[in-house]
């Protein structure tokens, strides 16, 4: 998924978005390198900034470590891929995104939806359901999001 996919334009005309892209891109910590870390930190400052209704966040395999000076060298080499450092950070950001959730005015209305799309299992927090509920029934996105509407 790319931001044209959503609507976006490249080089949009919208002054407070592009402030906004430039300050995740400078004052967040490997946001220029991680694409994991960028979504997270993103998600962070939407929160703290807009209080968004909604917010999907979706985290896409980052590139391997590699030393710095390779990370800023001109050549095109190659990026490799780390799919399972990738999984970490997308656990990890969701982690800190439902922290960051928590610490709104009324947060105790907000809902929480964590999956991994090749995934089987799925985290749901929501008021409209139980602490410790449990399923066992295959479902997809829909199905959670109707249990998290209640």
């Amino acid at each position: 998924m790319v931001p044209t996919q959503l609507g976006n334009s490249p080089g949009g005309s919208d002054e407070v978005l592009r402030h906004f892209e430039l300050s995740i891109l400078t004052e967040g910590a490997g946001t220029q390198i991680f694409s994991t870390t960028f979504v997270q930190w993103t998600a962070r400052e939407l929160l703290r900034r807009a209080r968004p209704d909604t917010l999907v966040l979706r985290y896409a395999p980052r590139q391997a470590e590699r030393p710095m000076n390779e990370l800023i060298s001109v050549e095109d080499a190659e990026q490799e891929l780390d799919p399972r450092g990738s999984l970490v950070d997308a656990e990890m950001g969701a982690y800190y995104t439902w922290i960051n959730l928590n610490r709104l005015q009324g947060e105790e209305n907000c809902r929480f939806i964590a999956w991994h799309e090749s995934g089987t299992t799925a985290i749901v927090v929501s008021p409209t359901l139980a602490k410790g509920t449990v399923s066992t029934q295959s479902c997809d996105v829909e199905q959670l999001l109707r249990w998290s509407l209640g």
